[in-house]
């Protein structure tokens, strides 16, 4: 799963390395994003706009807000078929905007957080569905899931699932095809050799901490 991530870059930056036609959001770096939180999310409306959404999917039909919380992440082997992510993966595909993500490496009873980035150092996207829900007075939350596949093999002693990251070649793809069968063979690991991955400090663990030094290497690691 994808649980925890962040994103370095504002929205004017954000914008011009994926060459989007408008900003809807003024947004800074986050280190250490959290489910509910809103993330910088591309979408495809005639123009590639990049905007705010909720993390945590509440379908158009749920009664109640807090449904979200269960839903921030999609697996991609059965988006097409569960009724809360079906109808969104039909019509309301998205890029969800980070730097990197964390996860968690289980040793005995403890867990251990680790950074994984590109190997290059550029913000990157996750695959992403949403959809609009509104409140009994008519006021409008959009939100959104991460969708996640198998991990990669040098990732899978950390975790055994990772989010899909999508290639700037196949964002065209993603927003314009709506063929069930061609979008699922986008929702597969991303090729390892382009990742870098290191153990960071335990301040992570807590989505009140939000500053540069989480995603940097941590001591313990660095003397390894």
């Amino acid at each position: 799963m994808c649980g925890r991530f962040a994103r370095i870059n504002t929205a004017n930056e954000i914008k011009e390395i994926f060459n989007l036609d408008q900003i809807e959001i003024e947004l800074g770096p986050s280190y250490n994003i959290a489910p509910t939180q809103d993330v910088a999310v591309i979408i495809e409306n005639g123009s590639s706009t990049l905007t705010a959404m909720r993390w945590g999917l509440i379908p158009f039909w749920a009664k109640d807000i807090a449904i979200g919380s269960k839903l921030i992440n999609a697996r991609s082997e059965t988006i097409n078929e569960k009724p809360s992510f079906k109808y969104s993966f039909q019509k309301r595909r998205c890029l969800i905007v980070a730097s990197g993500f964390y996860e968690w490496q289980k040793r005995g009873s403890n867990k251990f957080p680790y950074f994984i980035h590109l190997k290059n150092k550029k913000p990157f996207c996750f695959a992403g569905i949403y959809d609009n829900w509104k409140f009994p007075d008519g006021e409008k939350i959009t939100s959104c899931s991460i969708i996640t596949t198998e991990a990669s093999d040098n990732l899978k002693n950390i975790h055994p699932r990772m989010p899909v990251i999508l290639s700037e070649d196949n964002f065209s793809l993603w927003f314009k095809n709506s063929n069930v069968n061609t979008l699922k063979q986008l929702l597969v690991p991303y090729q390892e050799h382009y990742f870098d991955l290191y153990e960071v400090s335990q301040e992570v663990n807590s989505p009140t901490n939000n500053y540069p030094d989480l995603i940097e290497p941590s001591t313990d690691f660095l003397h390894n």
